[in-house]
């Protein structure tokens, strides 16, 4: 079977999925997902992504599914795609009652660029608000910076929020080298508990890699050494240019967290 999908426990061909088009998970966008690497068939950091879902779901009052339900899924839809390293993504969305949608859905990877090119968008994330912090699924925000950074000719979005201080990127959590200090927004800043960031900060740990979580600007990223990154499905990725001001990419900092990241995986 290829194009499947999982599907409230049954996998199906994608042409047979069929979605209530009164469920709020279509209506209102209301909804998590969370996306993680297939390496060699086995999804990697499994339990840290379903744990971070399940606090998303948890404040949308959806139901996540279980690690072995995940794996099982995961498992048929590798086979059924004929893929071994692939994208994962697992998506909860509220039906028409109090019904939890789950989808699991399995694709080929992109490829990753060596490094990008960010571009700070005037739009902010409000740290205040009641989905600071969980990956929902009403991504028009996103996708519409992301937008204008590639019209401005960059790769990326960057946010920042309410009090103006950096966030993160539309797509992943940012991180800043100054005087060999590995330095990121914490998540108070409104940014996403990313699990890559969340272990790049215990590599810093277990490494002895000076790092704090920090309020930042973008007169901090002015001053940096290295701008670096991090998401589940790129890893530990350079940034060689914000706007006007430009990085080394790889910097050496940079290139011993991606070496890092690689052997922990």
């Amino acid at each position: 079977m290829t194009e499947a999908v999982w599907l409230n426990g049954a996998l199906l061909p994608r042409s047979e999925a069929r979605l209530d088009p009164l469920a709020h998970g279509f209506l209102f966008g209301a909804g998590v997902y969370d996306s993680l690497r297939l390496r060699g068939s086995v999804p990697v950091a499994l339990g840290r992504h379903l744990r971070r879902l399940a606090d998303g779901a948890a404040r949308l009052e959806l139901i996540a599914p279980d690690e072995a339900t995940v794996r099982r899924a995961v498992q048929e839809l590798s086979a059924a795609h004929g893929l071994t390293e692939a994208r994962i993504r697992i998506t909860l969305a509220a039906g028409v009652a109090d019904e939890t949608i789950s989808l699991i859905t399995l694709a080929p990877l992109s490829p990753v660029k060596a490094s990008i090119a960010l571009t700070l968008t005037p739009w902010r994330r409000n740290e205040h608000s009641p989905l600071a912090g969980i990956k929902f699924t009403a991504c028009a925000e996103n996708l519409l910076a992301q937008r204008a950074a590639l019209a401005a000719g960059g790769d990326e979005a960057v946010f920042r929020n309410t009090a103006g201080h950096l966030c993160e990127t539309a797509f992943a959590n940012l991180f800043l080298v100054s005087s060999g200090k590995v330095l990121t927004p914490p998540l108070t800043s409104g940014c996403l508990p990313g699990i890559t960031r969340e272990i790049v900060l215990e590599l810093c740990t277990a490494h002895g890699i000076p790092f704090s979580e920090q309020t930042l600007t973008a007169d901090d990223a002015v001053t940096a050494e290295e701008m670096i990154v991090t998401s589940s499905l790129r890893g530990v990725q350079p940034v060689h240019r914000l706007d006007a001001v430009t990085f080394p990419a790889p910097g050496p900092v940079t290139q011993r967290l991606a070496a890092l990241l690689a052997a922990a995986d």
